[in-house]
This record gives C-alpha cells, structure tokens and sequence, in this order.
C-alpha cells in the first residue's frame, strides 16, 4: 500500500499560513512515496504537493524528501501559475514512481509504495559513492554526474563528460581541474563495468551559464549509446536527464545547458 499523501500543507515549506493543497478536477495535488530497498539499504521518503495561495492567484510546488527517521530537506518552486506548479509535479511524480499520478491506485511493480523501482539517481547515487565522489551538498556547490551501461560486454563505449562553466574553459580528461575550481574526480572508461563520471564544485561555484556535454571518445561498436546525466546544485534534488550519443567516435550530444 502507498504511504497516505499529506491533506495539509507540509511544515517544512514554509507556506502553512500562506495557502492550502490544491484540489482541482477531483484531484487533491498531494502525494508521498517509500523508496525501499533494502539490498542497497535505501529507505527514503519522498513528500510532494502543490500549494495554492489564499486568494487562488499563485502556486507553489513542494518537495520534501531523505531517509526515513530524519527530517529531510526540503525545496519549494514557485510563486508560478497552477498550470505550472501541475505540471512540475506530474513530471516529478512520473520520475520517482514509473507511474502516472492519475494511475497511481492502480497497483504494479512501480506504483507508489512499492520495493521494485527506486528510479535511476538511486542507481547513480550507488556509483558515484563507490567511486569516492565529490557532491554537491550545500548552498554554493554543483555537481555533475555521468553514468552509461556496460551490461552487454560486447558493447562498451569510453564516454566523456565535458562542462564548460562561465570562465569558459572546458573541463575533462585533458583539462581535469579549472581555475573556477571545478574538478574531474571520476574518470570511469571503457574497462569499467559500472561507469561513471563526475565533475564538482563543493564551494563556490561560480554564477552564470554551464554547457554540458558528452562525447563517445571511443568504443567496440557502432550503435548509438544511451546515458544518463545527473545535476545537482545547492545541494538540492538531483535533476536526471536520459540522453543518447552517435556511435560514431568523437560524436557529441549537448545535454543541457544552464544559468547558476
């Protein structure tokens, strides 16, 4: 059974005297999800809402996660209009549980409250601590992370992540620590059965825009490749993008690009 999704506006967001949990069309924009694993020993909770003001004109998207015995942290999104902070959530929703918020009753190995899906930042997060990594984990910090699959050993790739912060230089294997003060402290490459990649600032990162990039430097085959980019700044919940490279060495995909 899914954890009972909170009716009332959740403390830690500060909005309690501001506004309340919107209902709107027969939904009640609220919902709260176990991720459990305990092969990995993950055990988090994960709170979401939408709060609309008092006087209807605002809303505010809530986000209260951790392990579970803790209090968590907490990120709020907004004001924006309740088209927006709907939609922020569905997303959201979609991405933590493998389902659709208006699915969510309807049972299956992914459904809320279920042991089966943890999503793919779980699979990142166990990387990325195996391999030593730096984090973002306070106000001024900003990590980015790379992960791909070597599940089929006759198809491996050597994939680089490339992050050109405001100075303009471009941080990677050539180029592992900038005078921002971004460092590559994973190379993970073509041998790797689990790969990953990082790049971090653990203070101070510097304000303006950062182009992410990854390129397949080599590979045992042709076929494109798909991976996965994770971004975390201040310390927050971790942004995951899926994308795919050319097979062809040298190809290049620009995965996002970002104001801080």
């Amino acid at each position: 059974m899914a954890p009972k999704a909170p009716t009332s506006v959740l403390p830690s967001s500060g909005l309690k005297d501001k506004g309340t949990v919107l209902k709107d069309g027969g939904e009640t924009y609220s919902a709260s999800l176990n991720l459990v694993d305990a092969a990995k020993n993950h055990d988090k909770f994960y709170h979401m809402q939408v709060v609309v003001s008092k006087d209807k004109s605002k809303c505010w998207f809530v986000q209260h996660w951790g392990r579970n015995g803790t209090s968590g942290q907490t990120q709020v999104k907004g004001p924006s209009s309740k088209d927006s902070a709907i939609k922020l959530m569905l997303q959201k929703f979609k991405q933590k549980s493998g389902v659709k918020f208006e699915d969510r009753g309807k049972g299956g190995a992914a459904a809320p409250g279920s042991t089966a899906k943890t999503g793919k930042y779980e699979m990142l997060n166990r990387r990325l601590t195996k391999a030593k990594a730096g984090r973002s984990k306070k106000k001024g910090a900003v990590a980015i992370s790379l992960m791909w699959d070597h599940t089929d050993k006759r198809k491996r790739n050597d994939l680089d992540l490339h992050v050109t912060p405001p100075s303009g230089e471009t941080i990677f294997y050539m180029h592992k620590k900038s005078k921002c003060g971004g460092r590559l402290d994973v190379d993970r490459q073509q041998d790797a059965n689990e790969p990953v990649e990082n790049i971090v600032w653990k203070a101070k990162a510097p304000k303006g825009e950062y182009k992410v990039e990854v390129i397949n430097f080599s590979s045992s085959h042709n076929a494109a490749v798909k991976f996965d980019v994770g971004i975390c700044i201040d310390g927050g919940e971790t942004e995951m993008l899926s994308k795919t490279v050319a097979g062809k060495e040298r190809a290049k995909t620009l995965v996002k690009k970002f104001k801080y």
